[in-house]
């Protein structure tokens, strides 16, 4: 029963981010094969999410295939939940429809409004650009890490040369001079890509190179940034460069520089919040003894509140003693991380804050909401328009329509499902899901369940991602070989690549709704399995003459002209094994998508009235492969085609 619909975008939702007070006029489609239809709308309040009240709706519009119903209603000061209901008067049958589509043998998936919930506009489809600092770019020398600086994890750290990949037992500890002055070098680099968004992992002063164990909140790391006051003597290096305040001070200051420039050539930047733990040289701890009343070496230390304790030992994350959980029972600790957020964003001019396991925070889920509602609610207070976002692998719903964060790191739409579909690999690469693998109903019914778990427009600044700093390179689960370095080597990661594969996940990364992210080296194919080697450092002598790149530059182009990829209604056409198609349209344009993950040809037809289109052509905008299906005609609502083996097209409706 294909053709009702209804969304969140401004076609369906009006205004898209309603205010107390406010008139919103909700709409659902309804084609006109069903014969006579009422629709209805049943609205629930948060307090009492079963309890319904039956609103009738108003038919509004006619076209040539639909009709849609409408029901206008004032924004009350609560969340609310609806769901519609289709009565075919010619059958005698009602339909629900919810913000899953329609209801068939399962629960409700309620639409959720969110009062005075509004997300910057600049976030929606942001493109991103990942950079893990180390290992992106060196741009000053003098303040690269040296061998034996320091311990870390019990032995001395290494400095790489940057041909060097990462070895599985000291990649943690190995240090190749990366740093923002590198990235302030790339600047022209990343506007010729087309980057709108940069999210740095952690660059707070830590002992490690992922620097996800804060020792500093306060400050940028010196080896990030600048280091004006050294020495030689190797017992005293390590701290006369990260807890000297002429060095910290240089380093906040070329941090400011950094931003503003980005902001003068129209990038925002996102920066990595680690707050659910410090690392154990962080000053509260002093590991290395190098500041004062760490616990440490001070039992009765001031700072003993803002941990667990288990006895005499505080309480690691996860078990690692290098990762002492913070303790946000503790007011005072709650005040200071959010004046750490408003910092940044106030001092600094960030634009964003994506924060590291934030669902793990705390000891109980009341507590964790309930500190980030604090937190959201403090960084809003200094810039309405920064975004928060929580690296989170399950439904962020409960967090969302608390306003604890804006959005997510969206696994759960798109670097899962993808990766499943396409190559039947586990994204460490650690696994393979042959049930999964090319079975577009499994992949349709995860993307559409994870969609209706991100009300109003998070699901547009969502981060679509393929590879990042955790899990393996996309390039490389193309592969569908499981290991990792210290099972089947470094080589073994870029051997048996699959372009075509590689350039499809791609393609459905730019048009599954959310914000598009390339993890650094991902657009010019780099591989590697999971961490360490998902760190390697960016190769710059393979970026002249690139064709990945070029791909990719070719598909950032297209998405940035065509607003309707960043931000439009979606839906599900059809499918069949390891062939789906989808669409994405606003009120000006229309666009199809064609996948065939199969290593046999599919001939296929779409049915493109689903987007209210009967006849016309369909242009195409880009594919992985070479073509000559440059212009299709097509009438009676559907599009005919012939699906060549492991293809992806995106065309445009022209009417």
């Amino acid at each position: 029963m294909n053709g009702i619909y209804s969304d969140q975008t401004k076609l369906y939702l009006t205004p898209e981010e309603p205010i107390v007070g406010e008139k919103v006029k909700i709409r659902v489609r309804v084609p006109k094969y069903l014969g006579k239809v009422l629709g209805s709308v049943y609205v629930t309040p948060e307090k009492n999410i079963k309890k319904y009240r039956n609103i009738k709706m108003k038919l509004i519009k006619e076209t040539e295939l639909f009709v849609y119903f409408e029901r206008s209603f004032i924004m009350p000061d609560r969340n609310i939940h609806y769901h519609f209901e289709i009565e075919l008067l010619d059958k005698n049958q009602k339909i629900k429809y919810d913000a899953m589509g329609l209801v068939n043998k399962r629960s409700i998936h309620n639409f959720v409004l969110i009062p005075n919930f509004k997300t910057p506009e600049w976030s929606h489809g942001s493109i991103y650009y990942q950079i893990f600092v180390d290992r992106f770019n060196n741009g000053d020398k003098t303040n690269d890490p040296v061998n034996d600086e320091y311990i870390y994890d019990g032995k001395k750290i290494i400095k790489k040369e940057w041909n060097e990949l990462p070895s599985q037992e000291n990649g943690h500890r190995e240090f190749y001079g990366g740093d923002l002055k590198g990235i302030m070098d790339k600047i022209d680099y990343l506007k010729d890509l087309g980057v709108e968004t940069i999210y740095l992992n952690p660059i707070f002063v830590s002992p490690s190179p992922h620097k996800y164990d804060t020792q500093d909140y306060e400050n940028i790391d010196p080896h990030f940034g600048k280091i004006v006051e050294d020495t030689e003597d190797i017992k005293e290096k390590y701290k006369v460069r990260t807890t000297f305040k002429s060095n910290l001070k240089a380093s906040n200051s070329l941090f400011l520089d950094f931003v503003n420039t980005l902001h003068k050539n129209n990038i925002k930047i996102i920066l990595d919040g680690v707050f659910n733990h410090c690392g154990s040289y962080h000053k509260w701890v002093d590991e290395l003894n190098i500041y004062d009343d760490g616990v440490k070496n001070n039992k009765n230390s001031k700072y003993k509140e803002n941990f667990y304790w288990n006895g005499e030992n505080y309480e690691g994350w996860w078990g690692y003693s290098t990762l002492p959980k913070l303790n946000y029972s503790n007011i005072k600790l709650r005040e200071y991380i959010a004046n750490i957020g408003i910092k940044w964003v106030d001092n600094y001019k960030i634009d964003g804050w994506r924060l590291d396991v934030a669902d793990d925070l705390g000891k109980s889920k009341e507590e964790n909401i309930e500190f980030w509602k604090f937190f959201n609610k403090k960084i809003k207070s200094k810039n309405k328009d920064t975004i928060i976002f929580a690296e989170v692998y399950k439904s962020p719903l409960e967090w969302i329509e608390k306003k604890s964060w804006d959005s997510i790191m969206n696994y759960i739409t798109c670097m899962d499902p993808v990766s499943y579909f396409l190559t039947g690999i586990e994204k460490h690469n650690d696994s393979i899901n042959e049930s999964l693998f090319m079975n577009s109903n499994e992949f349709i019914k995860s993307v559409t369940h994870a969609l209706s778990q991100l009300p109003m427009n998070s699901k547009f600044i969502a981060l679509n991602q393929l590879s990042n700093h955790d899990h393996s390179r996309w390039m490389t689960r193309t592969t569908r070989k499981i290991g990792r370095i210290n099972t089947i080597g470094h080589e073994e990661a870029a051997k048996d690549i699959d372009l075509d594969v590689f350039k499809i996940g791609i393609m459905m990364m730019f048009t599954l709704p959310g914000s598009p992210g390339l993890y650094y080296g991902d657009e010019i194919g780099l591989a590697g399995w999971t961490d360490p080697d998902n760190r390697r450092p960016f190769p710059w002598n393979e970026v002249e003459n690139n064709k990945i790149l070029n791909f990719i530059k070719k598909i950032i182009s297209i998405y940035k002209k065509n607003n309707a990829l960043r931000k439009g209604s979606f839906e599900f056409l059809n499918n069949d094994g390891g062939y789906l198609s989808y669409g994405l349209w606003n009120d000006e344009k229309k666009y199809i998508v064609i996948i065939n993950r199969e290593e046999i040809e599919k001939n296929v037809n779409i049915p493109v009235w689903l987007l209210e289109i009967n006849q016309g052509k369909a242009n195409l905008l880009i594919s992985n492969q070479e073509t000559n299906q440059e212009e299709l005609n097509f009438n009676n609502g559907n599009l005919n085609f012939i699906a060549p083996k492991k293809s992806a097209f995106i065309f445009e409706l022209k009417y």
